[in-house]
Parts: C-alpha cells; sequence; structure tokens
C-alpha cells in the first residue's frame, strides 16, 4: 500500500515537471516573438524617414518619389518667374505626384525668409546674397546661414545706357566725362532698398560722384525700375539708366527704335569696386550686341542663385538638383540666355554654402572629388 502510493506521488511530480517545461517554453518563445516584432517596428521607421526626404540608416543620399516645395521669385513674367515656374514642370513631368508653387516677391526678401526656414527655397542675385552676408543695407544684419542648390546663371550684364541726344549735347562718351563735365543728368537707378539701386549708386561712387552731386549740377535722380525708366527716357525725361539685364534686352531693343542710346563701359576702378563690394566678375557686352553698338563696352556680370531652406533634408536637396541637371537641355531652352551656361558653372555659388545634397549630385555628375 504504501509502496503504490509512493509510486502514484512520483509519477504526479514528474507529470507537473513536464507541464512546467512546457509552459516555460511557451513564454520563451512568445518574447522572442515579440523582440522580433519590435526590431521589424524599428527598422520600418527608419525606412519610412528615408522615404520622407531624411537621410537613410548607412548615410546615403537617394532621390526621394515626390517632392513639396515651395520656391519664392519675384514679378510676374519676368525672367525668374520663367525660370520658377520652368523649374516646377521639370519637377512635376519627373515626380507627377509632388506639390510645388512658386511666389512672387524679391531677391532680399527670399534670403531672408529661405535662411530663417520660413521658404523652401528662393531665387536672389548673387551680389544680394554677397549683400546680406557682409549686413550691409537693406539688411538689417549679416545673413550668415545662406546655403544654395546650384548657380542658375552668371552672364546677366550690368548695362549703361545713356540717350544720345543728351551725350551729343555735353560732349559724353564715358562715365569719366559725368564726373568732369558735370552735366544736368536725369537718372534711372532703380528702386530704394533695391540692390541694383546699390549697385547703380557704387558705380557713381567709383568716379567720386554722388546722388547729392548730381542734383547740385541741376539733375533728377530717379527711383525707378528700369523698365519704367526706359518710358521716361522714351518721353526725354530721362538721361541714363543702369541696370544687370541680358544682352540684348528686349526694352532696350524697343527704346532704341525710337530714341537713339548708347552704352557706356565700367573703367578699372569701377570694376574693382564693383568685385569688392558685391562679388561681381568683369565681362564684356561684345560689339553688335545691339545693332547700334560697334564697340566691345567693358561691364560686370551678375548672375542668380536657388536658394535653399538650410534644413533642408538632404535627399531632398539632391533630388531637386539632379531634376534640374539631368533636364539641363529642356533648362537652357527655358531662354536663349542660358545657352552658354554648363553645369560646372552651376556648381559655383561663391560665398554662399553650397547644399550638402547638392554637392553630392553634383561630385556624381561631374566626377568632382
Amino acid at each position: 500500500m504504501k509502496r503504490k502510493w509512493y509510486m502514484n506521488a512520483l509519477i504526479a511530480l514528474f507529470m507537473i515537471a513536464l507541464v512546467l517545461a512546457g509552459c516555460g517554453q511557451g513564454t520563451a518563445g512568445k518574447s522572442g516573438q515579440n523582440a522580433n516584432t519590435e526590431q521589424s517596428a524599428g527598422a520600418g521607421n527608419k525606412q519610412d524617414a528615408g522615404e520622407n526626404g531624411q537621410n537613410s540608416q548607412d548615410g546615403q543620399i537617394q532621390m526621394v518619389d515626390k517632392l513639396q516645395i515651395t520656391v519664392g521669385g519675384a514679378s510676374p513674367g519676368g525672367f525668374w518667374s520663367l525660370l520658377g515656374n520652368g523649374i516646377g514642370n521639370m519637377i512635376i513631368g519627373t515626380l507627377p505626384d509632388s506639390q510645388y508653387s512658386y511666389e512672387t516677391g524679391n531677391g532680399v526678401r527670399n534670403i531672408i525668409d529661405v535662411s530663417e526656414g520660413k521658404l523652401d527655397a528662393g531665387i536672389a542675385f548673387n551680389f544680394e546674397v554677397t549683400t546680406a552676408m557682409a549686413g550691409g543695407e537693406p539688411f538689417p544684419k549679416k545673413v550668415d546661414n545662406v546655403v544654395a542648390l546650384m548657380s542658375l546663371y552668371n552672364n546677366s550684364p550690368v548695362q549703361i545706357i545713356i540717350s544720345k541726344d543728351f551725350s551729343e549735347k555735353y560732349g559724353i562718351t564715358s562715365m569719366e566725362d559725368i564726373a568732369e563735365k558735370k552735366p544736368p543728368i536725369r537718372v534711372g537707378v532703380n528702386q530704394k532698398g533695391n540692390l541694383s539701386e546699390a549697385v547703380n549708386r557704387a558705380i557713381f561712387e567709383a568716379y567720386g560722384i554722388t546722388y547729392e552731386d548730381i542734383e547740385s549740377w541741376g539733375g533728377k535722380v530717379f527711383y525707378e525700375p528700369y523698365k519704367p525708366s526706359a518710358d521716361l527716357m522714351k518721353d526725354n525725361r530721362l538721361d541714363w539708366i543702369g541696370v544687370p539685364v541680358f544682352a540684348p534686352d528686349g526694352t532696350f531693343i524697343e527704346l532704341s527704335s525710337t530714341k537713339d542710346i548708347m552704352l557706356l563701359s565700367l573703367n578699372e576702378n569701377a570694376l574693382k569696386l564693383l568685385q569688392d563690394r558685391f562679388g561681381l566678375k568683369p565681362g564684356v557686352i561684345k560689339a553688335n550686341t545691339y545693332e547700334w553698338q560697334t564697340e566691345d563696352v567693358m561691364t560686370v556680370n551678375a548672375g542668380a542663385f536657388l536658394l535653399a531652406n538650410p534644413d533642408m533634408p538632404n535627399d531632398v536637396a539632391y533630388t531637386i538638383t539632379k531634376i534640374i541637371i539631368e533636364n539641363f537641355d529642356k533648362y537652357k531652352a527655358l531662354h536663349k540666355n542660358l545657352e552658354p551656361l554648363t553645369p560646372d558653372q552651376m556648381l559655383d555659388v561663391s560665398p554662399a554654402k553650397l547644399h550638402p545634397g547638392a554637392e553630392k549630385f553634383f561630385k556624381e555628375y561631374l566626377k568632382v572629388q
């Protein structure tokens, strides 16, 4: 009897051990499954971040499958509007699920808004960027964090137009003549606060002339954009216009059809001042660029950058740059003056910083180390 009871107890203990062992294995299996699920979720989050425009887990910069971007430009119907909308068409054509919008504005505002992260991207003159980084007027303070994806063009010459009637009446064939003869000249210098006006003011400064001097000679300073200034010259109310625009310029071609005009060159002192202060590089308007222009004209060339929010993800910057450069023929077809442009020239955004995402693409495309 005792022996039978003892055997039954051993069997019961053995069965309990088997049950406990089975439960332990089940719990361990479930714990292992949960750990694997958490690891997969973590990997999935990193992948989603890559698809949304962040850098991938291994640090590689990749093209995204869609973009959402707003670009600030200038007035409707102008050259920057042409560029901005053209770039938008390339982006939508390449990534149809993207959202792209172009906003009117100006270079100064675009620099401030983009650098402060209020705007994804924006267009600005290179001399506006130089002035912003130096803290010159009209910027209230230095703008240090100016980042660019590329140079959009670099061959827009500063053109100084003078009425031939005025030239012949006062014997003016150069800027030096204006400084020496002090005629009652009426000049169109663009709007106050516009960097084109600052460039014009610096041109006169290079010859020892101030706006106050001009008015003391009986002249007048008109703070008008160049197209209204051309209308004033046409009506014999203006004698001199300075503006950075492509040559030949349609407004000046139209003006010359009803009024004789001529171009003035800049001397070495003026070229140096404009390069030192604004980063404008010397250039030449070749003879016969206009039908009435018989000689080369020395000047400086302006350009424009496509700026980027400093916090723009590398993948997004890479994608925008890739789309524009890989559609380079379409880009150059936007305007005949873009024809001389090359991708390696678009890499030069000095004094701004080249965005790392854009730099990555240019290195791939141009094999730059």
